[in-house]
């Protein structure tokens, strides 16, 4: 992820999972998204849910309503309904995972300046630590959560900590197996370790939160890529684009741009699915323009309303659709080969600010 800042998730991919599903992540068909579900989620993905209860309120007939509205007072008001830490035989190891779901119920409904709470959590996690027997990182981030894992590691566990824009996350997981998988992509084919992840105890703050709705579905990292294989059809064009070739797309680019940031990264991996997409082509777009929002410190909103805006440019005349539907009178071909020119122009922007140093150009 990065040293000298917060480390990234890999730039953890986040997938909407089955909208009916809420006792946890499903494989089952996506069902309707309706206007309080999808206002939901894009609260969820901003990571600030401090409105839901007004949103509920704004529509209580719609059926989003009423799935969320008891299921939301139990976890984020009463916070009766957290993660299930039964099968956890070690107490400290639920004591950091309950630490993190605190973080997360007061980061997410806004209770504090998120500094304050970041600050407070890693002062909690250091002091665990060090009584353990690490010496103290409470002032350089990347080293603590290094430690969280190795100790996660030391009870029996795999984890994943690190922010997943805009939150500092936890993943904690118990099986994982290798295969290397060859992944064609706009530039060259890549030979990737492909890591198969399985028996979760945290799936992290965003399926947290979506009530299993929404999920990190996995993520790259230099040395390889993670998935979260339940959440996907192995054979679909879903696995294959959203998973492998975007997260593929990722691990490319930490070799080539070393310090390109979040936003940038996301980017590139969206237009890559688009750019190979066939089947879920329109379903993509509408995906992406529901969830584009221009705001700081999410990366995949973020990432989302540069793709709306550029494919707009070159599609469109300029003009934004007028809904997420609007994208299905423009043949499949044309968003591909868009997709391609957006992700030719700015691998030239960054070879005009210099490979190794280039930050990107996605931005506020």
């Amino acid at each position: 992820m990065q040293k000298s800042s917060p480390r990234i998730v890999a730039n953890a991919l986040i997938v909407l999972l089955a909208c009916s599903a809420l006792a946890g992540p499903a494989q089952a068909q996506q069902g309707h998204m309706t206007p309080v579900l999808s206002a939901y989620l894009k609260m969820v993905f901003a990571g600030d849910v401090s409105g839901a209860a007004d949103l509920f309120a704004s529509d209580p007939d719609d059926r989003g309503s009423a799935m969320l509205v008891d299921r939301f007072e139990r976890r984020f008001n009463e916070r009766t309904d957290g993660l299930n830490l039964t099968g956890i035989e070690s107490p400290v190891l639920r004591e950091i995972t309950e630490l993190f779901q605190s973080y997360w119920l007061d980061a997410l409904t806004q209770k504090a300046p998120l500094d304050v709470l970041e600050g407070r959590l890693k002062g909690q996690l250091d002091n665990i630590l060090t009584e353990r027997g690490f010496a103290s990182s409470i002032d350089d981030e990347d080293t603590l959560l290094e430690n969280v894992e190795a100790f996660i590691r030391r009870e029996g566990y795999f984890a994943q900590s690190g922010r997943t824009a805009p939150l500092l996350d936890l993943m904690i997981w118990t099986d994982n197996n290798t295969t290397v998988e060859s992944v064609e992509l706009t530039d060259g084919t890549y030979d990737i370790e492909l890591n198969k992840l399985d028996g979760f105890v945290s799936y992290g703050w965003s399926n947290f939160a979506a009530f299993g709705m929404a999920s990190t579905g996995g993520w790259a990292k230099k040395d390889g890529l993670y998935c979260i294989c339940r959440h996907y059809d192995l054979d679909s064009e879903r696995f294959k684009l959203s998973f492998l070739k975007h997260e593929a797309r990722h691990y490319a680019d930490y070799a080539l741009y070393p310090e390109l940031q979040p936003a940038d990264l996301e980017y590139r991996g969206k237009l890559t699915e688009l750019a190979y997409s066939e089947e879920g082509t329109y379903r993509l777009l509408e995906q992406f323009t529901k969830a584009a929002n221009r705001i700081e410190n999410a990366s995949h909103p973020l990432a989302n309303w540069y793709v709306v805006d550029g494919l707009s440019m070159y599609l469109l005349d300029g003009e934004w659709p007028a809904d997420e539907g609007a994208w299905q009178s423009i043949p499949k071909d044309q968003i591909r080969a868009a997709a391609r020119r957006l992700l030719e122009y700015h691998d030239d922007k960054l070879a005009e600010l210099g490979p190794s140093s280039a930050k990107g150009i996605v931005n506020l």
